[in-house]
């Protein structure tokens, strides 16, 4: 009625262990083989796994390699192998080493080998191992070594000093070029200590350094400064430091990454453009508008009870030694006067040349009024002493009008017109010699009130070289003070034509792809047609045939005073807008051509001499300069115009908010017209759900470095629609933020799902 239960057949112990083990072995990953330490290393036992990774039957090893394991590993490999083993058999019974070996199908393969070598009872050794397949493993660790291979060999063709921050154990690694510009290892522990105070950063510049860091460990995601170091030569170095932090999920700045950029040439040519623009290139003093904002700077600052004196020194027949000794004895006399002048003052005084044979000290600080009159006294008697063979002493002196601060006036102006005053009367006074300006000076004849032609004298006596400095300086002036910079640059264009008299002067400017390149600017002399209208987008290598560019020389300047002499081509182009000859300068923005600024003579061949020709260079540096900053602000406007325009224009509502505090910081158009409570500044549960508090379960809480995106569908109770929110983590302003993009769905929700 009942089944009886049949026991099983006993069966040994050790045949059940060496079937499991069997399954265990031939089921691990990897390959299991056994083989004598002998010069073949003969293979005793394998498993299924060593098998199927060479791709091999037992019996094909035997008859393929005759059981050698030896014969199996790459040819390549083998004596290094041998040796391996033989060095690691010294320090113990194991091994552990990686080679090549052939597969059946021909392809090679990489393995990790491990043994341990045993010797049986007859004496006997060999070992047991196990083999891992390791080839993809050394692929990547292949990529990733050329990977780091070309990005070292992209570094060292650069000057630039990459570095990363690990701020919690406030450890620093620098890109090897800190080594070439520094000459030393760089310090690497224990940053917050000692890299701020290290030897290559500038000592006065240590402190900003440090703050710079220190507003990265603070919470500040991005840093930038200017600071100065001290290079392998003990040259000092301009760079710009930037720094950029990344905090953890918590929040919590761990980690900055950063670049030294060296800015020295950089910083070079924006003092030289300046130091040209202030300074008179003859005598190397301040300029007449340099010296005047030197002046009322020190004015603004002045401590009150503080005197001070402008002088102005004005050589007594200048003129006259200059007609009869020629311009160039002049310019060397002048040059010498300025050279005497320095020597007579510190370098907390201010001299400068405002006029052809004037000159300007301003004394800052002085005790008593007649502390200014022996300065005055000084200069006349080192004057004298002037060694020059060909004039008398009794030919060459100076006057000299001395106005004080505050008494004779508060302002610039006001010193120098009481200034003036005084010189005056220094000279109807009979010259070589110096003035105090008094109040009396207005009612005791020597002076009428009106004093404007006396300002006229001091206008109308510069010789030409100085009246170009000035158009120099107008033009810096113009430019960096403009608030329309196209207005300005049509403005400078009329001023530099009327003064070269010419008949057109204009800018071409290459388009984004520099295939093409356009007339932007234009200013024509009466009777000159203009062609601003007939030169837009003209094609290089179409319309200006034989390289136009090829045309600059090294120094940036394309002058041609016949324009029959050059190629039919190109004379055809010119000469059909009636060019007879031309000058034009490259406009060059980070080492690339970009144009051109052209002046046109359509009257006769114009001969331009070198000192016209190099002003023109120097006014061409000075709008390049402008126009490209200008043109590359205006490309970031439009591209941010662009961008809002898009934003605007999208069906879905589209905001950005702060990730902690819910604060929306943008806002698209639809969204504005959809939720009128929302603005900018207001929190986003305020705005859609009328709640003090975040919602419940809001996704943005759940983002993170590692769940950087994610996509719900919502339903808003006050709005009564549901949408698909598609949520991600972006950087704004700078900053992480959240960019939230929500679609209505309302409709789809109502439609029915067929079954």
């Amino acid at each position: 009625m009942f089944d009886v239960k049949k026991e099983p057949d006993e069966v040994p112990l050790e045949k059940i262990e060496g079937s499991r083990l069997q399954i265990l072995s031939d089921n691990i990953p990897g390959g299991m083989f056994s083989c004598l330490y002998d010069e073949a290393l003969t293979l005793q036992e394998m498993n299924h796994g060593f098998l199927s990774m060479l791709g091999y039957t037992r019996r094909e090893i035997a008859e393929t390699f005759q059981d050698s394991f030896w014969e199996m590993i790459d040819v390549r490999d083998r004596e290094a192998t041998r040796a391996e083993v033989a060095e690691q058999l010294k320090a113990g019974n194991d091994k552990e080493l990686e080679y090549r070996m052939k597969r059946k199908d021909g392809s090679t393969i990489w393995v990790l080998d491990k043994g341990h070598l045993i010797r049986d009872e007859k004496g006997t050794d060999f070992f047991c191992c196990v083999l891992v397949d390791i080839t993809r493993s050394k692929e990547l660790e292949s990529e990733l070594r050329l990977s780091l291979e070309r990005h070292q060999i992209i570094m060292d063709q650069s000057t630039d000093i990459l570095f990363d921050w690990d701020i919690e154990r406030d450890t620093i690694l620098f890109s090897r070029n800190w080594n070439k510009k520094f000459g030393c290892d760089p310090v690497t522990e224990h940053v917050s200590c000692l890299l701020m105070k290290a030897p290559q950063v500038y000592e006065e510049d240590h402190a900003l350094f440090y703050e710079l860091f220190q507003s990265v460990r603070n919470g500040n995601l991005y840093g930038e400064r200017e600071i100065r170091f001290i290079d392998n030569d003990k040259h000092i170095i301009w760079c710009r430091v930037r720094i950029s932090g990344q905090k953890d999920e918590s929040g919590h700045m761990v980690r900055a990454v950063g670049v030294i950029i060296d800015i020295t040439l950089e910083k070079q040519k924006a003092d030289l453009l300046m130091e040209r623009a202030q300074r008179d290139d003859l005598t190397r003093l301040f300029n007449k508008g340099t010296v005047q904002e030197c002046i009322e700077g020190v004015i603004s600052h002045a401590a009150a009870g503080m005197m001070s004196a402008l002088l102005i020194i004005d050589l007594d027949n200048f003129k006259h030694i200059n007609d009869s000794m020629g311009h160039l004895f002049g310019d060397a006399l002048l040059a010498e006067v300025a050279h005497i002048l320095q020597k007579q003052f510190s370098g907390q005084d201010i001299v400068g040349r405002v006029g052809g044979d004037e000159f300007v000290v301003f004394i800052k600080e002085i005790p008593y009024i007649s502390m200014a009159e022996r300065k005055a006294a000084g200069i006349m008697e080192a004057l004298k002493r002037m060694i020059v063979q060909e004039i008398s002493n009794s030919d060459f002196a100076c006057s000299i009008g001395i106005a004080v601060y505050p008494n004779d006036g508060k302002t610039y102006h006001e010193l120098f017109h009481n200034a003036d005053k005084a010189l005056y009367r220094a000279k109807k006074l009979g010259k070589d010699r110096y003035c105090l300006f008094t109040p009396g000076l207005v009612q005791d004849g020597f002076l009428d009130t009106d004093h404007s032609a006396a300002n006229a004298r001091i206008d109308s006596d510069e010789d030409p070289g100085n009246v170009e400095l000035r158009l120099v300086e107008f033009i810096f002036r113009i430019l960096y003070k403009a608030s329309d910079l196209d207005t300005a640059v049509n403005a400078i264009l009329e001023v530099v034509g009327h003064h070269l008299d010419v008949s057109r002067v204009y800018i071409f400017e290459d388009d984004e792809d520099d295939r093409y390149c356009s007339n932007t600017f234009e200013w024509c002399n009466e009777g000159i047609e203009p062609e601003k209208e007939n030169l837009q987008h003209i094609r290089y290598a179409e319309d200006l045939p034989g390289g136009y560019r090829s045309n600059f020389d090294e120094n940036g300047v394309f002058y041609c005073r016949d324009v029959s002499a050059l190629s039919p081509q190109a004379k055809e182009v010119l000469e059909s807008q009636g060019i007879k000859s031309v000058l034009q300068c490259a406009i060059y923005g980070e080492g690339k051509y970009k144009g051109f600024i052209g002046f046109d003579e359509c009257r006769v061949n114009r001969f331009w001499t070198q000192e016209q020709v190099n002003m023109i260079v120097f006014i061409s540096e000075i709008l390049s300069t402008f126009l490209l900053k200008m043109r590359t602000q205006k490309k970031a406007v439009q591209n941010a115009v662009s961008l809002e325009t898009i934003l605007d224009n999208q069906s879905s509502w589209v905001y950005v908010i702060d990730q902690h505090t819910f604060e929306m910081k943008y806002i698209n158009r639809r969204t504005y017209e959809l939720v009128p409570g929302a603005k900018k500044g207001k929190t986003c549960h305020s705005a859609f759900y009328y709640r003090d508090t975040p919602c419940e379960g809001c996704p943005v809480s759940k983002l993170g470095e590692e769940n950087s995106r994610c996509v719900r569908q919502i339903y808003n109770p006050y709005l009564k629609v549901w949408v698909l929110t598609d949520i991600c983590m972006i950087q704004w302003e700078g900053e992480r933020a959240v960019l939230i993009t929500c679609h209505d769905i309302t409709e789809l929700k109502k439609t029915p799902v067929a079954p």
